[in-house]
């Protein structure tokens, strides 16, 4: 560490420790909850046996992560900042910057920063705000010509909040900056994109791989119902794990009196969503250049919505109002169960013998499958009062840049050796990391509230009773007027 780097530091914590303390979030601490079973031996006394393998090949691309993320990281301007203090603001600083190295992860995290640290001369700086106050306190700091930080790590969802404000720069201005760099997810950028302004961004850097989601599967139940579950496997390369099929996987065990088809459970009010995306359907269409319009219509969604009548309509599925579902399935009393992938950590030592899939298709012709990630996930958003508008957008990239692929890489390796069951699960879990999807809706309707009422709140108060033409078109037209002001084509 150079002379300025350290006296950097040193202020930096003068500064800090003035501060109120906020603590931290550790991403996927689950000490809080168990699953049931979990550190017990197998119930039945049966061993957990290794299913052989279907055959299904990594996902391609991935072989030389690292070298990759690396030789993206040299192509980026070279910058000598002089040692000085980069402050992100983040509500959770947990996947960023972790305190708690103790996984594969983590570590990696923190060598990734200190090979930007190095890399730029500067000292990173993680600095926990809450995440409803950032908003106000930012606005503040603009108002009085005051500093605040030097980028913003912020939930998807909250986007919009700092845009109703217009506290974020629009990034497409920022220099030395191209979104269109691999190491960005382009479909983030997209979706936090409207008129001629792009507010946000994620990448490796920025999703930890808790927030995807998968279906869990109960091998034995399944089965026991004859159904093969190798070839719910081989289904996902082939392009044939659609809904259509879990559906007729579930009515297959639908008979058996001593568990559930289906559940869901920490992500049980945004069921619904996930079903919409990942059958190809977009609640928004957006993009740069581009006033934002509701992105379906009532015909359109019609074969999604029946999708969701038929899941909720089952008797034996618990997607409402099913307290620890997780715990449940880890027991062996539901057949699917529908999660983020921290559940996993749950599932070690339960009893069932289980497996994971990604989301299903709406059919195979479709495209690449599909997970909306969650609210939650987080994006980079550069502040509008930023005096120098190259610096956070340099380390950004370079944050992003320095982390694609490889850390997911490692997250996958780790569970591999210590936490799934079979071979399979390994390439649907890096299938699923290769599968994120964003939507404008889910970043501006918070903020907007006739966005959220003509898109996930309609779909969701719709799924059960499959009536969304009743309110769809009054919806859409609010929606759609209130996106045209503003996100209009004007500079």
């Amino acid at each position: 560490m150079n002379f300025k780097r350290f006296l950097a530091v040193c202020c930096a914590a003068v500064l800090l420790a003035t501060l109120p303390s906020c603590g931290f979030i550790v991403v996927n601490d689950l000490s809080g909850r168990s699953a049931g079973s979990e550190g017990t031996d197998n119930a039945d006394g049966a061993a957990v046996t290794e299913v052989s393998s279907t055959g299904y090949v990594k996902m391609p691309g991935r072989a030389d992560a690292k070298a990759k993320a690396e030789s993206y990281l040299a192509s980026l301007p070279e910058r000598d900042y002089e040692g000085v203090v980069f402050f992100i603001a983040t509500p959770d600083r947990g996947y960023i910057a972790p305190e708690d190295t103790e996984s594969v992860v983590s570590r990696l995290a923190v060598q990734r920063n200190a090979e930007v640290e190095e890399r730029l001369n500067v000292t990173l700086l993680a600095d926990v705000h809450d995440g409803a106050g950032m908003v106000e306190e930012l606005n503040q700091a603009i108002a009085s010509g005051t500093f605040f930080a030097d980028l913003l790590l912020v939930p998807f969802y909250r986007v919009g909040s700092f845009k109703a404000t217009s506290t974020l720069l629009n990034m497409r201005t920022a220099p030395f900056f191209d979104l269109d760099q691999p190491y960005f997810d382009r479909e983030s950028s997209e979706a936090s994109s409207g008129g001629y302004a792009t507010y946000a961004v994620g990448g490796d850097a920025t999703l930890s791989p808790s927030v995807f989601s998968g279906v869990y599967f109960n091998r034995k139940i399944l089965e026991d119902a004859g159904v093969d579950t190798r070839a719910l496997y081989r289904s996902v390369p082939a392009g044939s794990w659609t809904w259509d099929r879990l559906l007729s996987v579930t009515e297959a065990v639908a008979s058996r009196e001593d568990c559930m088809t289906i559940t869901a459970d920490s992500l049980a009010e945004r069921f619904p969503d996930l079903v919409f995306k990942s059958m190809g359907n977009n609640f928004v269409q957006t993009g740069l250049r581009k006033v934002p319009v509701v992105g379906y219509t009532a015909h359109k969604a019609e074969d999604t919505m029946n999708v969701l009548e038929r899941l909720y309509g089952q008797e034996k599925a618990g997607l409402e109002d099913l307290e620890d579902a997780v715990t449940a399935f880890a027991e062996g009393k539901s057949a699917f169960h529908v999660e983020y992938l921290y559940a996993m950590s749950w599932l070690t030592n339960a009893k069932t013998d289980w497996g994971l899939l990604p989301l299903p298709k709406a059919s195979e012709g479709d495209g690449a499958y599909r997970t909306l990630v969650a609210n939650d996930a987080q994006v980079f958003c550069i502040p509008k009062n930023h005096t120098n508008a190259e610096i956070p957008a340099v380390v950004l990239s370079a944050l992003c840049a320095a982390s694609d692929g490889y850390i997911y890489d490692a997250y996958v390796d780790y569970h591999m050796m210590n936490v799934v069951r079979d071979n399979d699960t390994v390439n649907m879990l890096d299938l699923i990391l290769d599968s994120a999807c964003f939507d404008f809706a889910v970043a501006f309707g918070n903020a907007f509230p006739s966005i959220a009422d003509a898109t996930y709140r309609l779909v969701r108060k719709c799924a059960p009773t499959n009536n969304l033409s009743d309110e769809y078109s009054a919806l859409r037209t609010e929606a759609n007027a209130v996106m045209k002001q503003n996100f209009d084509l004007t500079y």
